[in-house]
């Protein structure tokens, strides 16, 4: 049945070829996990032949990439900014929505700027102001950068914005999304409440109002930015421009997030950085999985952790365990000293972490819990022991739990006797991997692969010039009358009208009566 469907998905792909296009990826946010996501799509778009113009904050390691690449770099200042804000947020918690939202309100603080800077640096002033840049899509990796969206306008083109994660009110209200408070969690969503219950409507309703006051503040900051970068006297209002808004791609799939409602706009593209045949592993690694008779343990705290920000207490206790174990252990390292040299465990600069979860000898990922590995290692059937830093991460980490994929433990008061638990827990105990393995089928059953599904509809929008007949009427409507405020003033008011035209009128015909009735018995008096 699954080549049917690859054969279904290469027939629409063929059927579904565009003239090549001129792209712009505006790419700004300084994290390479970002990066992975949206160049996942740039990729696919060279291969589909279109000329793409890639713009980052970050270096690039493609070495013959098929597209053009400009790499902006932050200044030392900003890095160095960055660098003590996300430290701090390493060391701080965030298991409360409070706690998160500041966790958010922080990151935006650190990484706003650069992607400011970006756009205001000469590279990318020569990029809008050289008459011969001719783009037929602007495609947006989005991080509360909303003003990237005036790009579309500049050029004369549609806009695609690319989310890392699921859909949320931020990016709903420009594709005309329902809210659903009462089921659908929010951003700020720590976990996945029963929204059956009156408790987890509460914390929906809670999260969602929090939300809301939290998008009101970034507004304002955001509008500021906006018409900086487009002068209100050569461009159209924020919300006007958002209106060029074609697509939003999320990183999400309806197996994890549950079923709820999507405008046409939204498109779920989950897992589109895993690749639907894993690449062989390097020579020397595959060597040492095929050798690892107890299978294998991968470990790694992504790439915005270095060893030496998670403490040496939390890489002591993690040593001990791994070292007393018989399975091999795959440990991400950079050039910290390091803790120990126990024959079974590898320490390792660069792993490729989804060819490498794709090796049927893996039997458990501790991982940090990011996004996107811990969406490879759904894909792939490996069950997780998560270990949150920062950001989206704990959220990350409650969601898998709850669903069975493994357990989480705290970076803050774990203990080696709590790792050695949770490590023997995962290993011994058979469900967790079955859980995983059967949410993989479900997570891979679809008629078309992510990146098949997200070339289908960018080349569905170049070929209808923004394809803006899919947009939902909602976009168009403010506040007001999207709640249909303005239609129940109006009946309230022709209620109130009604009632007072009735009650006057009764008044009127109950003094008649009255008067009539008064008159009859004062003529019966006088006889």
């Amino acid at each position: 049945m699954s080549g049917v469907f690859k054969m279904l998905g290469l027939l629409v792909m063929l059927g579904a070829a565009v003239e090549p296009a001129n792209i712009l990826g505006v790419f700004t946010s300084n994290s390479p996990s970002h990066q992975i996501i949206h160049m996942s799509y740039v990729r696919s778009l060279v291969e589909r032949g279109h000329n793409v113009t890639v713009v980052t904050t970050t270096p690039l390691k493609d070495k013959n990439p098929g597209y053009k690449h400009i790499h902006i770099p932050q200044t030392e200042a900003r890095s160095q900014a960055i660098a003590k804000q996300m430290q701090s947020l390493k060391d701080s918690k965030s298991d409360t929505i409070w706690q998160y939202l500041h966790v958010a309100a922080t990151s935006l603080k650190a990484i706003g700027p650069v992607q400011y800077d970006a756009i205001k640096s000469e590279r990318f002033q020569e990029i809008m102001n050289n008459p011969g840049n001719k783009f037929d899509l602007v495609f947006v990796g989005y991080f509360f950068s909303d003003y990237l969206v005036g790009l579309g306008e500049h050029f004369k083109c549609p806009v695609v914005l690319s989310w890392t994660s699921h859909s949320n009110e931020l990016l709903d209200r420009y594709v005309g999304n329902p809210p659903e408070i009462s089921y659908v969690p929010g951003i700020l969503a720590m976990q996945k409440p029963d929204p059956m219950t009156f408790l987890g409507r509460l914390e929906f309703f809670y999260g969602r109002v929090l939300s809301w006051y939290w998008r009101y503040i970034m507004d304002a900051h955001i509008s500021e930015l906006y018409k900086d970068l487009f002068p209100p006297s050569k461009y159209p209002s924020l919300e006007e421009v958002t209106k060029r808004i074609s697509l939003v791609f999320v990183n999400s799939h309806l197996s994890e997030t549950g079923a709820r409602p999507l405008a046409p706009a939204v498109i779920e593209v989950g897992g589109i950085q895993i690749k639907e045949k894993p690449d062989p592993l390097p020579e020397n690694l595959q060597k040492i999985v095929n050798s690892s008779k107890d299978g294998v343990i991968y470990l790694s705290f992504g790439s915005n952790v270095g060893s030496r920000e998670l403490g040496p207490k939390v890489i002591y206790d993690l040593y001990k365990v791994m070292s007393s174990l018989k399975e091999t252990v795959l440990w991400k390292w950079d050039d910290s000293p390091k803790p120990g040299n126990a024959k079974n465990i590898h320490f390792l600069k660069w792993l490729p972490q989804d060819d490498l979860l794709a090796q049927k000898n893996v039997k458990l990922f501790i991982t940090h819990a990011g996004k996107g590995g811990v969406a490879e290692s759904q894909f792939h059937g490996v069950p997780m022991l998560a270990i949150p830093i920062f950001a989206d991460q704990p959220g990350n980490a409650k969601k898998l739990t709850q669903d069975g994929f493994g357990l989480q433990l705290d970076k803050n008061t774990m203990t080696e006797e709590s790792i050695r638990e949770a490590v023997l827990e995962i290993l011994q105990n058979p469900k967790y991997t079955q859980n995983v393995r059967k949410f993989s089928q479900l997570y891979r059953d679809r008629p078309m692969s992510p990146r098949q599904t997200a070339m289908f509809w960018i080349e569905y929008v170049l070929r209808h010039k923004g394809a803006y007949h899919m947009q939902s009427p909602a976009i168009h409507l403010n506040v007001f009358q999207y709640l249909s405020l303005d239609v129940i003033g109006f009946l309230l008011l022709v209620a109130f009208i009604v009632f007072k035209v009735v009650a006057v009128s009764a008044k009127f015909v109950f003094r008649k009566v009255c008067c009539r009735s008064g008159v009859k018995v004062e003529k019966s008096k006088k006889h």
